[in-house]
């Protein structure tokens, strides 16, 4: 059985300064505008970083419809003692690295006309000549985030773009802080040299 989540953006929503742990709290008792809250705070953070780890918008897509479809079946196993915002993205990685090794779908990467990493949008009116360089170094960063290992390359997007505490990235991760330093430390060798030849 397949399932699909259907949400779109929430319209008069009751006040959405309800603490994450509330929300989830209801969405066990089966209130599902608590997902629709959640869904809006939270889609574009899992996109993100699904897009910045497998540099695919459909995959991207895919990943963010099945994040919050665990969300909704895993509610009930939801423990406030972390940040929830950890536990999304911990499930987010999870996914990632489920999806890349699974034995049903080969990763690759698709390189389309004019697809870039969305890291920076260029102003409108900004000179051709401009946009172009600005593609090309948005595709070399794109190439050498690709080849860092995984853990290395979730930990620098954590880091870099999502801007997670060294702690969060460790509870992410599940792994100490002395090896969230370690795998940043190595992620900035290998990005310097690649940047450097």
């Amino acid at each position: 059985m397949c399932l699909t989540l259907n949400l779109k953006p929430t319209q008069n929503m009751p006040d959405t300064r309800i603490e994450d742990t509330d929300l989830m709290r209801k969405l066990v008792e089966g209130d599902r505008n608590s997902l629709g809250i959640i869904y809006d705070r939270y889609a574009g953070f899992v996109y993100r970083t699904a897009y910045r780890f497998l540099f695919n918008e459909e995959d991207a897509r895919d990943i963010t419809q099945s994040v919050f479809i665990s969300l909704m079946q895993s509610a009930g196993r939801y423990r406030p003692e972390a940040k929830f915002t950890t536990w999304l993205y911990r499930i987010t990685v999870n996914r990632c690295l489920n999806y890349k090794s699974s034995a049903h779908r080969r990763f690759r990467i698709r390189e389309k006309e004019n697809e870039t990493l969305n890291i920076v949008k260029a102003p409108e009116e900004e000179r051709p000549d401009l946009a172009l360089e600005r593609k090309k170094r948005i595709k070399r960063l794109e190439n050498a985030l690709l080849r860092l290992p995984e853990r290395q390359r979730i930990a620098v997007i954590l880091k870099r773009f999502e801007e997670m505490s060294y702690d969060e990235i460790a509870l992410t991760l599940r792994c100490s802080k002395s090896s969230v330093e370690s795998l940043l430390y190595r992620a900035r060798q290998s990005l310097k040299k690649y940047f450097s030849e």
